[in-house]
């Protein structure tokens, strides 16, 4: 019985998943501003121990985002950590204001909390988080518009994606299969959305969705076999105009380097042709010394020996 392999994406789907995700993600929240450029996520701190940040970006307005996620309620070890992190970010970004999230998969009862690090230094944490009732809300409403062939807004269809991320482990599986297939028969207008959901969600069936058959089952559902194609052209639309004219300066420089490939063929057999003219000329220069040398070994030019060498010295 032959195994089924997990399904693999390639490198360029791989990091446009991780930038659609981050970027969808901020929009979903409704986080400050528009998500512009992701940032490493690894610290190190003064007495050498290190940490991974979840997501650590700049938004447009120059703010520093670190939007963590937490699975366990928050405590105040868990407080403890986002102070650490927050003091690492504020010192090596030293030019950016800070805002610290964390999303909460289990309920935190408020919107935000100051902890206290040390006496001078409070740490101000917002949280975000998803009633189940809501996300199962979220849920029937897609399945019903999809049903009715109604197109989708904009937040509907992010509810595609962040439903089957934010929703309990275990319904996530069997919620995935049931948006996937509703994805298929979706309408979303803009094309770049569509795309990026498509995307997340791939996510959420390699991290939810055990069985590998299952997993390729729904990777074709949604259609991530196309994803080069949509990719090349989403990104024709978003950027033809540049892409056109860079397109023009490769080829310009490929008919100049093929100008450049045929002018140096010529030189080569101009060349080859030079040396093989120059070998004969080196031939017939060592005859010709040769032939001076006997010449000059004869005392007598008249002799018919001396005629024959000067006859074919003139030949040379």
């Amino acid at each position: 019985m032959k195994l089924s392999q997990t399904y693999h994406l390639n490198d360029k789907t791989l990091k446009y998943m991780s930038f659609a995700q981050s970027k969808r993600q901020h929009q979903y929240l409704n986080l400050p501003g528009e998500y512009d450029v992701r940032l490493p996520q690894e610290m190190v701190f003064t007495d050498m121990t290190s940490a991974r940040g979840d997501e650590i970006y700049y938004n447009n307005e120059d703010l520093l985002i670190d939007l963590e996620e937490e699975s366990e309620y928050i405590s105040p070890k868990t407080l403890e950590k986002f102070s650490k992190y927050a003091i690492f970010l504020c010192y090596w970004y030293l030019k950016r204001k800070l805002y610290l999230a964390v999303i909460c998969h289990k309920n935190p009862k408020k919107e935000s909390e100051c902890f206290e690090y040390a006496p001078s230094l409070y740490i101000k944490v917002h949280y975000i988080y998803f009633e189940e009732d809501s996300l199962w809300e979220k849920y029937e409403n897609i399945i019903n518009k999809v049903e009715h062939n109604e197109t989708l807004t904009d937040t509907e269809a992010l509810d595609i994606a962040f439903t089957s991320k934010f929703i309990s482990k275990k319904d996530a599986p069997e919620v995935i299969e049931k948006l996937c297939e509703a994805f298929r028969d979706a309408q979303i207008e803009d094309k770049g959305l569509r795309l990026d959901v498509k995307v997340i969600l791939g996510g959420m069936i390699l991290k939810h969705v055990q069985n590998q058959s299952k997993q390729k089952r729904l990777m074709e559902v949604i259609g991530m076999r196309e994803i080069k194609n949509e990719l090349d052209e989403l990104l024709y639309e978003e950027y033809g105009d540049k892409l056109d004219a860079k397109d023009k300066e490769i080829n310009n420089l490929k008919k100049s380097n093929e100008k450049y490939k045929r002018s140096n063929q010529e030189y080569k057999k101009s060349n080859e042709k030079y040396k093989r003219s120059n070998q004969e000329y080196k031939k017939s220069n060592e005859k010709y010394k040769k032939q001076i040398e006997k010449l000059n070994e004869l005392d007598d030019l008249n002799t018919p020996e001396a005629r024959k060498i000067l006859s074919s010295l003139k030949l040379l």
